[in-house]
């Protein structure tokens, strides 16, 4: 009987501890929900689109056949990349106080926003890029994204940062908010 208990007792303290592990200092926790939105800060911006367009131009002194054909792609799969791996890192943490679970929950919310416009509609605009096709058309395609999405992506961005200026000030962080 007091090897049951005692095996019991370890076997709750393992649970206690490897659920630790997961739980974030409140630091921590700011830093990959809040800060790392900053990877998103030109989403449905014109300066997104610039940065695609501008691996249309052909660089001087570099033959053809070293530049790469898909330079457009691969800044769109980095931020797909990021993007997919953050909402997996902010998922598995249990959030550090009760405070948290609403910037998790609004976190979350924003990178599930713009995924699926990277994959679609940024990935079809930077395949057109990498095929340097007409640079009008292109910027209409990224307008659409800007007129479609921008607003909903602004109120969720808004939302996450006023939650994460609260966190911080409660919790001490040495954070400074750009106006």
């Amino acid at each position: 009987m007091k090897a049951n208990t005692v095996i019991f007792t370890l076997f709750i303290s393992m649970i206690a501890v490897i659920s630790a592990c997961n739980r974030p200092s409140a630091d921590k926790f700011f830093q990959r929900t809040v800060l790392n939105t900053n990877i998103l800060h030109d989403f449905a911006q014109a300066s997104f689109t610039r940065t695609l367009t501008s691996t249309m131009v052909a660089h001087k002194g570099m033959p053809a056949d070293q530049q790469q054909n898909n330079q457009a792609q691969q800044i769109v799969e980095a931020k797909i990349a990021y993007v997919e791996q953050t909402i997996g890192r902010i998922e598995d943490m249990t959030p550090p106080d009760a405070d948290a679970g609403a910037i998790k929950g609004k976190s979350l919310a924003l990178y599930h926003y713009v995924l699926p416009v990277y994959k679609k509609e940024y990935m079809d605009i930077a395949v057109r890029c990498d095929k340097k096709e007409d640079v009008e058309v292109i910027e209409q395609l990224a307008l659409a994204v800007e007129e479609k999405y921008g607003e909903g992506f602004e109120n969720l961005y808004l939302e996450v940062l006023e939650l994460g200026k609260a966190y911080a000030e409660k919790h001490n962080l040495n954070v400074k908010f750009g106006n």
